[in-house]
């Protein structure tokens, strides 16, 4: 009987598929249990409502299945519905036995559901070195500029050893450029155009060296005193429309070129009539909007011009050490500036200065400060050699959430997952390779054995490393880009439809992809157009409308038609820029950011007027930005950005070990992630194919 009984207690236990690494699990119900499997592979579909309603009638079979409330509680979160998803968690993060990841998760749910900074303070901690030197062998010297990729790198210039160094997001040398034939003359500063082409400052070659998309290398300026002649340039600028900027410091000047390379004019004497006592020590430099700002180490401030060097004034005169490198961080809010052995940060509207680090060594020379594409700061000790990785405190305490978004078993035991890491502000983590990644699942084994006569069959789970693991790619690297117009259809909008139209036609020959961009009329109800149908767009975008139509169904349609979501698709706001909030029935503006965020959709604003803030809370919170639609440059490098827009989706491959039985077992798999100090964990499961 005892034999019988174990194994009619495996019987039902592997058809229930009770595997989950925290949750034991053993279905009562049939019903329960395929609606549960129902709704598990719509969501690895990215049908996320279909998977809310099967879950839920699951639920009802089943009340009180907590692997159940846990998938109904993913499902809500894919959806937007941050307040929901916490209700349907509750009982699970009111237990004992929470697992700490799940405890995790809920943090960072509740934490996004904020319009507010998450951290006020910007105290940021080393994270991690990158020794120039190490065991004697050298791999960069006096790094004296950094330029930060959107695929995690670094590129560092290395004055010391003359050349650029690439450096991944985990401190590797991947790449070096030593300046063509020629080779650089003590390189010093870093610049880079929108399309990529690069600008780089010889100190002792008294040139630019311009480096273009394609490799080829253009000098120019030379030493001297005369227009376009340089003596000593240091640090650089560059401009939205192409201009680049450099610190002559020999010749106590800024020098302003064009995109390639063509000398325009100098700004720096003194000029009592404005107050400007002349530049003593210029070092740092960056352009903003318009205004252009200058560090001098000697009078210890910041001045400003605008783009033909005429004076604007100045700011922390007087309480800056030496100041060096400047960068524009939060947004373009604030600026970063290396000042000696700390970095600081001065807020552009309050004009508040506040140290956010500062090195334990008090010989570092910190030459500069950028913000890279993970949301650290990256820093150049040019004494020290080296070049430092900082977090934010509160961020290294929290770690990185890691989100299993999909996991293809078509092909089992073959099986394909696709997994997001962010950091706990919802930025992407971009860089990340297979080293950076550990994955387990859980296993189960049956064996039968004779005791005292009797057989007796037990069953063992054991969380294993996966077999064969392989990484495919990280979205970073992926191709292409699917986008759905949003496009406001008001009395104001359809007025100015002749301001529109344009608008319209370059954003659809520039978004084309496969089948042109979709297209959703943000009218009072809402409805989605034929893709790439440019000539209906035309003709709605002129149609009178009878009211100010409905932003927040528009979005949420927009959003969901790109689900599953890839990593290169947003969607795109076109009109007047104004959205009436109190119209928004059922949702909040955070929900819809919840929805766009969770998904790694990204939104952007193509406008007539000045934006609301809503659109730009929903720009920051995706990683989008906001553009005039009359800008000079055109629409260009909205695309450009959304195609090289950074991605912290990554797949990868592994054998499972796991018995699928025939398709019915609930099979489940952890993820984690890694890099510097931080980490984050991610538990889900999956079906296989029935048989």
């Amino acid at each position: 009987m005892k034999a019988r009984a174990a194994i009619l207690a495996l019987g039902l236990a592997l058809s229930a598929g009770a595997a989950w690494a925290q949750y034991e699990t053993v279905f009562q119900s049939p019903g329960a249990l395929e609606q549960f499997r129902f709704g598990v592979q719509a969501y690895h579909r990215g049908r996320y409502a279909e998977s809310i309603l099967l879950l839920e009638k699951a639920l009802a079979y089943s009340p009180g299945e907590r692997l159940i409330q846990y998938w109904l509680g993913r499902a809500y979160g894919k959806s937007g519905f941050g307040e929901t998803a916490l209700r349907a968690w509750r009982g699970l993060l009111e237990a004992g036995d929470v697992p700490p990841f799940l405890r995790a998760k809920a943090e960072y749910l509740r934490a996004s559901r904020s319009l507010g900074p998450a951290s006020p303070e910007y105290r940021f901690v080393e994270a991690a070195r990158f020794a120039g030197l190490r065991d004697k062998e050298t791999f960069f010297l006096r790094p004296s500029s950094i330029l930060a990729r959107r695929d995690g790198s670094l590129l560092v210039v290395a004055h010391g050893s003359n050349e650029l160094v690439a450096l991944d997001s985990s401190g590797v040398v991947r790449e070096r450029m030593t300046g063509g034939l020629a080779g650089f003359d003590r390189p010093f500063g870093l610049a880079a155009l929108p399309d990529g082409t690069l600008f780089v400052s010889e100190l002792n070659g008294d040139r630019l060296a311009r480096i273009a998309p394609d490799g080829a290398v253009k000098l120019i300026g030379g030493k001297g005193r005369g227009p376009g002649s340089l003596i000593g340039p240091q640090h650089l600028a560059a401009d939205g429309e192409g201009s680049v900027y450099v610190v002559d410091y020999g010749n106590s000047r800024v020098s302003k070129f064009d995109s390639e390379g063509g000398y325009l004019l100098s700004f720096g004497e003194k000029a009592p009539e404005t107050g400007f006592p002349g530049f003593a020590s210029p070092t740092g430099i960056l352009e903003r909007e318009g205004v252009v700002y200058v560090a001098d180490s000697f009078r210890r401030a910041i001045y400003r011009f605008d783009p033909s060097g005429n004076y604007l004034g100045s700011l922390a005169e007087g309480e800056l050490a030496a100041p060096e490198g400047l960068s524009l961080w939060r947004q373009g809010q604030a600026i970063l500036v290396a000042d000696t052995s700390r970095v600081l940060s001065l807020d552009l509207e309050t004009e508040e200065l506040r140290e956010v680090y500062r090195s334990p060594d008090r010989k570092a020379r910190i030459v500069g400060a950028v913000q890279d594409y993970n949301g650290n700061l990256a820093i150049c000790d040019f004494d020290g050699s080296a070049v430092s990785i900082l977090s934010e405190s509160y961020l290294l305490a929290s770690g990185y959430d890691v989100e299993i978004e999909r996991i293809v078993a078509d092909e089992f035991p073959q099986v394909r997952l696709e997994l997001s890491v962010r950091d706990r502000s919802g930025s992407p983590v971009v860089g990340l390779g297979e080293g950076n990644f550990y994955l387990t699942e859980r296993v189960r084994r049956t064996t039968q054995a004779d005791e005292g006569g009797k057989s007796v069959i037990r069953t063992e789970d054991s969380l294993e490393p996966v077999q064969g693991l392989s990484f495919l790619g990280a979205g970073q690297r992926a191709e292409g880009f699917r986008a759905t117009i949003l496009l406001e259809r008001s009395p104001e909008a359809a007025r100015r439809s002749g301001e529109i139209r344009p608008a319209l036609s370059e954003l659809y020959a520039l978004l084309a992809g496969e089948e042109g961009p979709g297209l959703v009329a943000a009218g009072p109800s809402p409805a989605a157009e034929k893709p790439g149908d440019l000539a209906a767009a035309t003709r709605l975008a002129a149609s009178p409308a009878a009211s100010g139509g409905r932003f927040d169904l528009g979005l949420r349609l927009a959003a969901t038609r790109l689900l599953p979501a890839r990593s290169r698709d947003a969607v795109v706001y076109l009109g007047t820029g104004y959205v009436d909030e109190s119209s928004f029935s059922g949702v909040t503006l955070s929900e819809l950011g919840s929805l766009l965020s969770a998904n790694g959709i990204h939104f952007y604003a193509v406008v007539l007027d000045e934006p609301s803030a809503s659109l730009r809370y929903l720009a920051e919170r995706t990683g989008g930005t906001i553009y005039a639609a009359s800008r000079p440059r055109g629409l260009a490098d909205l695309a450009a950005d959304l195609g090289s827009a950074p991605s912290g989706r990554y797949a990868l491959g592994f054998v499972s070990k796991a018995d699928p039985v025939f398709g019915r077992a609930y099979l489940s798999v952890a993820a984690e992630a890694y890099l510097f100090k931080k980490s984050g964990k991610d538990e889900l499961g999956y079906f296989s194919p029935l048989k």
